[in-house]
């Protein structure tokens, strides 16, 4: 249960850290915590992961930080079972896919799962070189 637990939330940490990847893109300058902020009161996405990756962009720039995302394998173990049972899980095999993405030390989304699972769990959070 708790493998499961946990490849579910790091789909959820996925979706958000592919949000950040898109909101840094856009043409104009954002206050990436001033707006999780805001979404984090009043929004259909609130909750405890949307208020961590606002706490963590106060602390850290994005681009200080290196895309290394530490791997546990737990996910990889969940993509498993379902294969064996035949379950339809996309989302959670896709969060388990950007781990190669996140080889790139300058991918955004990457930096903010690192950022989120930092956070959250106490995992590895690096500099960028």
């Amino acid at each position: 249960m708790k493998v499961v637990h946990n490849a579910i939330e790091f789909g959820m940490v996925q979706a958000i850290a592919e949000g950040v990847d898109l909101l840094e893109r856009w043409k104009y300058p954002l206050d990436l915590p001033a707006l999780l902020h805001n979404w984090n009161h009043g929004s259909v996405i609130r909750g405890w992961l949307v208020e961590l990756m606002e706490r963590r962009l106060r602390e850290h720039r994005l681009d200080d930080l290196s895309a290394c995302v530490e791997d546990t394998r737990e996910v990889k173990w969940v993509v498993q079972y379902a294969l064996e049972k035949e379950a339809w899980i996309p989302v959670i095999a896709q969060s388990e896919l950007a781990f190669y993405r996140y080889r790139d030390p300058d991918s955004t989304a990457g930096k903010a799962v690192a950022l989120l699972r930092n956070a959250f769990g106490g995992h590895p959070l690096h500099k960028a070189s």
